[in-house]
């Protein structure tokens, strides 16, 4: 990904008490999203730490992020994967600390397939974490690392104009984004009351768009050479990944 989004993931949204809480809420609802979701090749970009492909039902699952562990190794706003290659992208928070969230979303929607699906979480802005990040503001910017979340509308904008056409949606964690068990666990009955009375103001949401085309038609012949993505991917190392010639790899 990003240097900005590499920075961030040194702190990890997922570490510590308050990140495995997080994580217990999300990875459920991605799980959901992901399982009916089927084709040849699925990509999670970012957060290499965790597998948010392990219920995915399709084949071939790569990571990518700019991790030397990764199978891809590139950035999330100029990725070398080739175009129309890959059925499935996960995306967890790889918006909201990216250099450039809009390319990202335009990257997503050329390596897509017809009828691919992204899956994404973000965080909201209007939650606790969103006022969390709001008072940590100051000390983040210090560090060089400011993040800039994006509300629910905005992205789906992003989505609409890309013609990548929501197809369901989720809010959660409800909770205030306190470093405390003990506090957190006092204030467990939010959950199910803010799915009820309050589902915007969730901390985070997760969307799952469906890449369309208009008049597109399935032709036979594209199947007999449709296979893994791993030949479509040039990039094998940190240093060369940002300087792939994107134009050849697609050839």
């Amino acid at each position: 990904m990003s240097t900005r989004e590499d920075k961030v993931n040194l702190v990890d949204c997922f570490s510590g008490s308050l990140g495995k809480d997080l994580l217990s809420v999300e990875r459920p609802i991605i799980d959901g999203m992901i399982s009916d979701v089927f084709g040849f090749n699925a990509v999670q970009i970012g957060s290499p730490e965790y597998d948010f492909l392990a219920h995915s039902r399709i084949p071939n699952k790569f990571l990518m992020s700019e991790s030397s562990l990764s199978h891809i190794c590139g950035l999330s706003h100029q990725n070398p994967i080739k175009s129309n290659s890959i059925d499935l992208v996960v995306l967890p928070h790889g918006l909201e600390f990216s250099i450039n969230p809009h390319s990202v979303v335009r990257e997503i929607e050329r390596i897509l397939v017809p009828g691919g699906s992204l899956v994404l979480s973000g965080f909201n802005p209007m939650s606790f974490w969103g006022a969390r990040y709001l008072l940590n503001k100051y000390i983040v910017k210090r560090n060089g690392v400011p993040a800039e979340l994006l509300s629910l509308w905005r992205v789906k904008d992003w989505l609409k104009l890309l013609s990548i056409e929501i197809e369901a949606g989720r809010w959660g964690f409800y909770r205030p984004a306190i470093q405390s068990d003990k506090w957190r666990e006092r204030f467990l009955f939010l959950e199910s009351a803010g799915d009820r009375w309050w589902p915007i103001l969730g901390s985070i949401y997760m969307l799952k768009g469906v890449k369309k085309v208009r008049g597109m038609r399935l032709s036979i012949d594209r199947w007999s050479s449709y296979g893994s993505v791993r030949p479509a991917v040039r990039s094998t190392n940190k240093e060369t990944a940002k300087l792939i010639d994107f134009r050849e790899v697609d050839e």
